[in-house]
């Protein structure tokens, strides 16, 4: 199961992503992985990855984020 992670820019507002992606839940699953360091897990599979993206960039006027190396 391929995953990525982001980065919230502001603690706040990761309430307000795992509600938004809480109606997407058949897409990926959010996890907060460093509730400290505000970095969250997407999971998703593999025909859904783009779509997953899509997704997040859809609401990056509302959730200001930035997409982390793979390698995190």
């Amino acid at each position: 199961m391929p995953s990525f992670y982001i980065k919230l820019r502001h603690k706040s507002q990761n309430i307000l992503l795992q509600s938004l992606l809480g109606t997407y839940s058949h897409l990926m699953w959010v996890r907060t992985e460093d509730p400290k360091e505000n970095i969250v897990r997407i999971a998703t599979t593999d025909d859904l990855l783009e779509e997953a993206k899509n997704v997040l960039d859809s609401i990056a006027d509302d959730v200001e984020f930035d997409y982390l190396p793979e390698n995190v």
